[in-house]
């Protein structure tokens, strides 16, 4: 029973229903309280039975009453006539009064509201209220009586009950709404967070903002709703008037209790996943700071190598105790103590193990980068010594198939079948020489050793002759080559084989992937000294890859594999540049693909 009582309350439609029934209560409640502000309902009359023992009677009638009365004290006027009150003023000489020819007894006989001044002193009736005008001062030859009807009284005394008579069930009512939305928010806070499946604290998107920014929302909804309710109330409005000004009251009601509410069990949620604090702006700012004064003194940028934190320790030690012992020297300076010579000569021995010890870090640091240095070069020469051996290995049996499917290729006997297949061996075969060569190459071009022959030639003329040899290959693209090159011709000082061989693969590499039907352009202009060469291309697919995953070598941005690529191309033209003395660059933009090679013009 427990367990099916706790699935329940942790369903997210059970929390939802709940909350929006208390958002219905806390709406009522508040439509319930401007009710009795339209109404003018006195609150005061739900806790005192009589009005005559009010605050509200003392500030609504008989303060007002005092000021007009001292105002006839002081200018020597009248109260008015409408006064619902007798008074009797008199300074000795001249005497005011509602009631001509009435005593002090006439005035007394009205007990529930019965003000005396008389010789510096105010007395009042025995059941009426000790507060109001008994705390002003008056001067001590003035007597003053003052009483108010029993008739008013009781007429009041009847609204009065009438106010309580609407303010109790009211009370009752939004007691019990008040239960029900403290028992409502109780139990949001409680379940916030959790589910059905484990007792863990599950955070939502809202709660991935900061608690202190969270919190903040709370002071403009609070003034949105005061300035709210202020512009929809005022004095005197009709029932119609009252009836639009509830609804809308409501309305603004209901929004800022979702909006406070969601922020609440947000905040809830953070505390309850310990996260409340430590998720605010003012912690992360404080810990940054922290952290970065912190992050000077414990070494933890060097904990993976151990002999520079070993020297950043060493450097610490020496730089605290430096500075300790440079005070201590001042200070034993300024005191006269005949042993001020001592912190410089313990400075001394300081700096000797500081020096001493760095020179010893230094040394093993040395020691072992050049041990990794040499591993690395040693694992380079293997690496292209492999790669040379085995390119070299492969070629003598390849050059023997490739002879063989030649020879066997002349055969006139041959059945169709067969000749499809001998055809296909010998595509695949002349495939894989071309592989074994840019492997060769490419081995050779990484290692530096590779012959160059280098002159200054026209690379305007180089692009067209490459251009021009292709030609086969670019009717057969379905693709337009569009050409920008300059008038003149721009000379650099490179090996000219080589280059035929970087834009050949270029262009072919833009044959290969370009989107069927469209163009790719090949520019070359003249930039800052530089002769620039740009072959742009719209590829075919999606290239889900950078610019450094495809310069890797039989590295292929079509991953199907659809085409007769090796993957070499680009990292061929790539090294074959680099040590032409050019610079090679690739850039991807959406579908565009853009291969840019530079060389300095040569004067």
């Amino acid at each position: 029973m427990d367990i099916k009582l706790k699935n329940i309350s942790r369903k997210n439609s059970t929390k939802t229903a709940v909350f929006i029934l208390t958002v219905i209560l806390i709406v009522l409640t508040v439509v319930q309280f401007q009710f009795v502000s339209y109404n003018d309902i006195i609150p005061e009359s739900l806790i005192i039975r009589e009005y005559s023992q009010s605050e509200y009677f003392l500030t609504q009638e008989v303060r007002n009453a005092w000021y007009e009365i001292n105002s006839v004290m002081e200018n020597r006027g009248e109260v008015p006539k409408s006064a619902h009150y007798y008074y009797f003023i008199s300074d000795g000489e001249k005497t005011y009064s509602n009631v001509e020819g009435k005593d002090k007894n006439f005035f007394k006989q009205f007990d529930k509201a019965f003000y005396s001044y008389e010789m510096g002193t105010w007395t009042i009736g025995e059941n009426t209220n000790p507060g109001g005008i008994t705390k002003f001062y008056v001067s001590d030859e003035y007597t003053i009586y003052i009483s108010y009807p029993d008739e008013f009284i009781n007429e009041k005394q009847q609204e009065w009950e009438e106010s309580r008579n609407i303010l109790v069930p009211f009370a009752v009512r939004v007691g019990f709404f008040a239960v029900l939305i403290l028992t409502s928010i109780i139990f949001l806070m409680v379940q916030t967070g959790k589910n059905q499946l484990d007792d863990e604290i599950h955070l939502t998107k809202i709660d991935s903002i900061f608690s202190d920014v969270l919190f903040s929302f709370f002071i403009p909804l609070a003034a949105f709703w005061i300035i709210g309710i202020s512009n929809l109330y005022y004095s005197g409005m009709s029932h119609v008037r009252q009836m639009y000004s509830a609804v809308w009251i409501g309305i603004i009601t209901a929004f800022i209790s979702v909006m406070c509410g969601i922020i609440l069990l947000s905040l809830t949620r953070k505390a309850k996943s310990g996260r409340l604090f430590k998720h605010t702006v003012v912690y992360l700012v404080f810990y940054k700071i922290y952290d970065f004064f912190k992050s000077l003194y414990d070494g933890r940028m060097f904990e993976r190598y151990p002999l520079t934190k070993s020297l950043f320790y060493r450097q610490l030690v020496f730089i605290t105790s430096s500075a300790f012992l440079v005070f201590l020297t001042f200070l034993f300076f300024l005191l006269y103590v005949p042993l001020f010579f001592i912190p410089p000569v313990v400075e001394i021995v300081i700096i000797y193990w500081y020096i001493k010890g760095n020179n010893k870090t230094f040394e093993d640091i040395n020691k072992g980068f050049n041990e990794s240095l040499g591993e690395q070069m040693k694992a380079e020469r293997m690496k292209i010594a492999l790669v040379t051996n085995v390119s070299h290995d492969l070629k003598t049996p390849l050059t023997s198939i490739i002879s063989y499917v030649d020879l066997l290729s002349k055969e006139e006997d041959l059945s169709e079948t067969v000749r499809d297949y001998v055809n296909v061996l010998s595509e695949k075969s002349n495939r894989l020489k071309n592989i074994v060569s840019d492997l060769f190459d490419l081995a050779k071009s990484t290692s530096g050793d590779i012959p160059l022959d280098m002159e200054s030639l026209d690379i305007k003329k180089l692009i067209e002759q490459t251009l021009g040899d292709m030609e086969d290959e670019i009717e057969k693209s379905n693709l337009q080559i569009k050409t920008k090159l300059p008038e003149n011709s721009l000379n650099i000082y490179s090996d000219g084989k080589k280059l035929y061989r970087v834009f050949q693969n270029v262009i072919d590499n833009a044959l290969k992937y370009a989107l069927p039907g469209t163009r790719v352009y090949v520019e070359l202009e003249e930039i800052d000294g530089k002769a620039v060469a740009k072959i742009k291309n719209t590829a075919g697919y999606e290239m889900e890859f950078t610019t450094e995953e495809i310069l890797q070598r039989f590295s292929r941005g079509d991953k199907s594999r659809t085409t007769e690529g090796s993957g070499l191309g680009l990292s061929i033209a790539e090294s074959f540049t680099n040590v032409c003395g050019g610079k090679f660059k690739v850039e991807i933009d959406g579908d565009l693909f853009k291969v840019q090679i530079s060389f300095n013009l040569d004067k």
